[in-house]
């Protein structure tokens, strides 16, 4: 089992692993603190696709007298 991490004996490799697990926990921060889980849609379907969809009444087609 010793002889998986005789590779970091080396200084290179031991540096490139710390900044790795650095950066690592550095990604998984700015994660936990700027991205939450997305919020639940709760709405009126209705009256989204109301206005969306403009009503007959609001119609710009519609000449005035």
């Amino acid at each position: 089992m010793a002889a998986h991490f005789d590779v970091l004996k080396k200084p290179l490799a031991r540096e490139i692993t710390v900044i790795l697990l650095l950066k690592l926990v550095l990604l998984l921060g700015i994660r936990a603190l700027w991205f939450e889980a997305p919020a639940p849609i709760a709405g009126d379907n209705a009256k989204v696709g109301q206005h969306m969809l403009g009503s007959v009444s609001d119609s710009p087609e519609k000449p005035q007298r």
